[in-house]
């Protein structure tokens, strides 16, 4: 997917140039409303002011954002999948069919997952770095929980990976499968898929639980660590608030981590079909 990243060079530094400024947006949110809780105990309205300069920002940004990735992703996956229809025609019908979803998978994932995983890896720097400011006890606990989950997930890739495969595998005959006509045919490969999904999903429901036990331990650690250390209410808040948006990040990256994993296997795939290269000149 790197080269995919190189050939549209332009069009991913347009996007993420505009999802690092919402990012910058969401980090901010916790410190500014800790700021103005304070502002207004101490009979000042300057961070309500703050509050609603930065609310309106990131909104516009995340607008402009929005209307931005739909059209550029959109003309990326046209003209890829023009591409692997047109090089893949010694290819069965139900390989081609199959490939043109696992293309969008991958053009879905640049437009729809990967800035909510840019808000989430930044949002995640931004946190720890803001935690080790206002309560290195909780800045610890987060280092802690962050090793134990980068472990964790680490340990179970190969498996994630083994599982996508066979899925795919079984993704590849599902036209022949339906145009065959035969039920038994049919209903072995239908059960065949559903037995590759069922084991991805058992693999991350017991990832999610053990990940989840992490979680609530830093979250006990933390409302404690904050109460005692911290004497302004804003501050208190803002401590807790940045370790919710840890925990939130460290639940959701793993799982981006294991469609990234899906996607890679989908890549390999692609390869020969799809020129993850420059364009030709004048081509979309």
């Amino acid at each position: 997917m790197r080269a995919l990243v190189r050939r549209f060079a332009g069009r991913f530094a347009l996007t993420m140039s505009l999802v690092v400024l919402e990012a910058g947006g969401w980090i901010l949110f916790p410190l500014v409303i800790g700021r103005a809780i304070d502002s207004v105990l101490a009979d000042s309205v300057r961070g309500l002011y703050e509050l609603a300069a930065l609310g309106t920002g990131t909104m516009l940004i995340a607008i402009v954002r929005r209307l931005v990735d739909s059209r550029a992703y959109a003309k990326i996956y046209v003209g890829l999948a023009d591409e692997m229809v047109a090089s893949g025609e010694e290819s069965g019908t139900s390989t081609r069919t199959a490939r043109l979803g696992m293309l969008r998978e991958i053009v879905e994932f640049f437009e729809n997952s990967l800035p909510s995983l840019v808000n989430s890896v930044l949002g995640l720097a931004g946190t720890v770095l803001i935690l080790w400011v206002l309560n290195v006890p909780v800045f610890l606990g987060c280092v802690v929980v962050a090793i134990a989950t980068v472990t964790l997930y680490a340990l179970t890739g190969r498996l994630t990976t083994r599982y996508n495969e066979g899925f795919n595998d079984e993704y590849e005959r599902q036209v022949d499968a339906v145009q065959g006509g035969d039920p038994s045919d049919l209903r072995n490969h239908l059960r065949a898929m559903m037995r590759w999904n069922i084991r991805l999903s058992d693999l991350e429901a017991a990832n999610f639980g053990i990940n989840w036990v992490f979680m609530t331990g830093l979250l006990v650690f933390a409302v404690g660590a904050a109460a005692q250390q911290t004497l302004e209410y804003g501050a208190v808040f803002a401590v807790v608030m940045y370790v919710f948006q840890f925990v939130e990040s460290m639940m959701g990256i793993p799982l981006y981590y294991q469609q990234w994993l899906r996607l890679r296997e989908i890549s390999g795939r692609l390869a020969t079909a799809v020129a993850w290269r420059p364009a030709p000149e004048g081509a979309t």
